[in-house]
Parts: C-alpha cells; sequence; structure tokens
C-alpha cells in the first residue's frame, strides 16, 4: 500500500511540470460570454461526465441566453429548459442531460443574482480581493454552486490556482495517501472544505506547486488509475 501511495505521488507530480505550462499558454482574456461558460459549465457538471457537461454549456452559449440581463427570470429558465432538454453531442453519440428542469432554474438564478449583485459576472469577479471571497460569494449566492464548483470555475478562468478542486477523484488520491481519512465524496460545507483544503495546500506546498495545478493533475492520473488496473495504469 506505501509503493501504491508513493507511485500515485510521483506519477502526479511527474506530469504538473506540464499543467503548468498548459496553464500559462491557455491563458484567456476574461471576457463575459467566456465567464459564463465556464460557470454554466462547472454548474451542470454536477453529478454528469464533464464531457456531458462541456456539450451542453456549449449549446446554452450558441443561444446566449445567460448574457441577456434584462429578460425576465421565469421567461430566461424556460429558454434554458428548453435548451437543455434537446441531446448533444458526446463522443459521437447522442446524449440526454440529467436534470434539466433543476439546472434551468438554477442558471437563472445566477444570472439575477449576479446581475442585482455587479450587473454582470467580469465587474462581479474583478470587485472581489481575493479568489476565497470570490469563492465564498459564489457558495453564498449562486444555487447549485458549492465550494468545488466554484473553485473549478475559478480555476478554469485562470482566476486563481490557489484554492483546490476537492472532487472524487481528488478525495480518492487524498485517501490512498493518507490525507484524507473521511466516507464523504462530495464536501459541501465551506468550512469542511477549508480543512480539507488546507491538507492539499500543504502536500502541493511539499511538492512545489500550486494546489490548483496539482489537483488538475490529481484528476488525469485518478482518471487513468480507474479506467485500469492501478498497477498497469502507473507502471
Amino acid at each position: 500500500m506505501r509503493n501504491d501511495a508513493a507511485r500515485l505521488e510521483n506519477a502526479v507530480a511527474a506530469i504538473c511540470p506540464e499543467i503548468e505550462e498548459r496553464a500559462k499558454r491557455s491563458q484567456a482574456v476574461l471576457d463575459e460570454r467566456n465567464l459564463w461558460w465556464e460557470l454554466s459549465c462547472c454548474l451542470l457538471s454536477s453529478q454528469v461526465p464533464y464531457a456531458l457537461a462541456v456539450a451542453t454549456a456549449d449549446a446554452l452559449d450558441k443561444r446566449q441566453l445567460l448574457l441577456n440581463a434584462s429578460a425576465p427570470q421565469a421567461e430566461v429558465a424556460q429558454e434554458i429548459f428548453g435548451v437543455l432538454r434537446q441531446p448533444v453531442l458526446v463522443n459521437g453519440s447522442f446524449r440526454n442531460y440529467r436534470f434539466p428542469g433543476s439546472k434551468s432554474v438554477q442558471l437563472a438564478s445566477a444570472r439575477i443574482s449576479v446581475s442585482q449583485e455587479s450587473g454582470d459576472l467580469c465587474s462581479l469577479i474583478n470587485a472581489f480581493g481575493n479568489a476565497s471571497s470570490a469563492r465564498a460569494w459564489l457558495v453564498s449566492n449562486v444555487s447549485g454552486i458549492g465550494p468545488k464548483q466554484a473553485s473549478m470555475f475559478l480555476r478554469n478562468t485562470g482566476i486563481s490556482y490557489d484554492l483546490a478542486v476537492l472532487d472524487r477523484h481528488v478525495l480518492n488520491y487524498m485517501t490512498a495517501i493518507g490525507l484524507y481519512h473521511g466516507a464523504e465524496r462530495a464536501i459541501s460545507k465551506l468550512s469542511q472544505y477549508h480543512r480539507h483544503e488546507n491538507t492539499l495546500i500543504s502536500h502541493a506546498d511539499r511538492l512545489g506547486f500550486a494546489v490548483g495545478l496539482l489537483d488538475w493533475a490529481i484528476w488525469i492520473v485518478m482518471r487513468v488509475a480507474g479506467s485500469r488496473d492501478t498497477e498497469g495504469a502507473l507502471a
């Protein structure tokens, strides 16, 4: 078990430099449309395959429904619902999104919350002094966004790599190397999330990488390890 933990840790550390370079190359100018695509993708990714969330976010982006701050919330929710009910192409096959009703309401509500707070998403993000404050606001004010999804949004947009995305892959890794001993595979309370995030930050500091890049590498390694026998995946 100790050898397996060491091999997992070494596999993650080995690809962190590549993840770091990829992040530097992909730094994009933050605009309203890109921010809403990322936020909708993070919200849609809960309990569904990430590729399906991406395809569904793409379908929403084509209609640009979340950029219209003047339309009534119920009207926007209904239009979003119509988009989410349509099958989307994922890896060569058409698939249906699992939660069109609840997610359409959450996305329309998110648009209203952002509009009331700062007018637009770009202004909202720029108003915070640090990423932790931005995450706390998103968790408190955007239905369907927990600390994991908020951290993912801030990481994927390049706003901050100082927050951890504690998804099931990362928690499985932390369990494997002895950093996490809980039974939960989803942490929704921000106070509890902070505690386990700080543990992973200490681990990331020891390896010499930002935690937001480390957990990206963990996600890749653990998906490979989960798709085959761990010994074969990490040999």
